[in-house]
């Protein structure tokens, strides 16, 4: 079998979490991902605990199957081995905040005339024009100024930080879906284009529950008031007898009429949806039943029951569910020079393309030489760049 993006290059001047994520599920795909970084210290994933064996576990996950060339991009030979990357390059990926690119003589306007085909993406908190542009962010920003935190609050009223970086993981797989269109385009076209990807645009894109809610309604959505959070007795979590959770998506009427034989209370089943009093009666009486077993007695009552109750899983157990192995969702691989260990698996099943598990972890500058010999550079020009410290291996 063939990988879809076999034979395509990547450039990716991303660090951290989104950029390498997105380029990850191009690498798993069949690209040719070579990562750029500056000689000092590189990636900041890469020292980000939990370490192994002196290797970032977080790094590994989100940079497997790269190669690495480290090189001072500030420096006008630095700026020449960029230019001649892209210009064999079918897409460039960049992180910086609007204008740093540009300031290398790296922005898409310099290198489309040197490769018109170039599909280049300027991945980015706010996105390249509007009047946050410049304003610097992370996850939680980002979730907090598109109403994500207004709409996740805990009993306390307090706004509660996801348990993952909802915005940046699904920016990334905005970015490399943005990718691939462009790609397209550019099979119909034969040109390149520049794609302007923000994790915010993104994170108000998954508002679009809260946003359809506000905009018919004209009232604000509030942290368990709407129907996805918690306001009905159908949609929501309940405690078990030993402290643990369920979480209920009895949504279809045949689930809620079943779920209420289980529990005991058929007559509640010709309330699903009600008044505020009547919702928060109905969940108290589930909430006392589901309080009478524990997790593991209600795994075994309902495990013949076709139902949507789930348990909520600690991570410890999530690496041991059987369906987690069978989806191939944790595969084992071998990293050359280190370990076998588990990895995020792609996320996406072919029955015709390949989908890869690559191993590899370069270390920061790994490929240098390799790299720059395929650019044309010979030895003796790689050497003197770095004893001058232009790039690093």
């Amino acid at each position: 079998m063939v990988a879809p993006l076999e034979g395509l290059l990547v450039l990716d001047f991303t660090r951290l979490l989104p950029g390498p994520f997105a380029t990850q599920l191009l690498a798993d795909l069949g690209a040719d991902v070579i990562k750029v970084e500056d000689p000092g210290p590189g990636d900041y994933m890469r020292s980000v605990p939990p370490t192994v064996q002196g290797v970032s576990y977080p790094f590994l996950m989100v940079n497997r199957g790269k190669r690495s060339i480290a090189v001072d991009l500030k420096t006008p030979e630095g700026q020449e081995v960029l230019r001649r990357l892209a210009s064999r390059a079918d897409v460039l990926v960049e992180q910086f905040r609007p204008g740093v690119m540009a300031s290398f003589r790296g922005d898409y306007e310099t290198l489309a005339k040197v490769n018109p085909r170039l599909v280049y993406v300027s991945f980015s908190g706010f996105g390249q024009t509007g009047p946050a542009k410049d304003v610097p962010g992370h996850d939680i920003n980002f979730e907090a100024l598109a109403g994500i935190l207004g709409v996740t609050e805990g009993r306390d009223g307090r706004p509660v930080i996801p348990g993952v970086p909802i915005a940046d993981l699904a920016s990334a797989f905005n970015a490399a879906f943005a990718i691939l269109a462009a790609l397209r385009t550019r099979d119909l076209t034969g040109r390149g284009e520049q794609v302007d990807v923000s994790i915010f645009d993104t994170a108000v894109a998954l508002m679009v529950l809260n946003l359809a809610h506000y905009l018919a309604s004209g009232t604000e959505p509030r942290a368990g008031e709407t129907i996805l959070t918690g306001t009905f007795p159908f949609y929501n979590v309940y405690e078990t007898a030993d402290g643990r959770w369920l979480a209920v998506a009895a949504v279809e009427p045949k689930f809620w009429a079943r779920l209420c034989e289980v529990l005991g209370l058929p007559d509640r089943s010709e309330v699903q949806f009600a008044d505020e009093a009547t919702n928060a009666e109905t969940t108290r009486a589930l909430a006392e039943r589901f309080r009478s077993r524990t997790l593991k007695e209600w795994t075994a009552l309902l495990a013949h029951e076709d139902l949507p109750v789930s348990p909520v899983v600690h991570v410890s157990e999530l690496v041991k569910d059987p369906h987690v192995g069978a989806r191939g969702l944790l595969p084992t691989v071998d990293i050359p020079g280190l370990w076998k260990t588990r990895v995020i698996g792609h996320p996406a099943k072919h029955s015709v393309a390949e989908v890869r598990e690559p191993a590899r972890v370069p270390t920061k500058g790994e490929d240098s030489d390799e790299v720059l010999a395929s650019l044309g550079y010979p030895r003796e020009a790689i050497e003197d760049l770095w004893r001058r410290g232009i790039i690093a291996r």
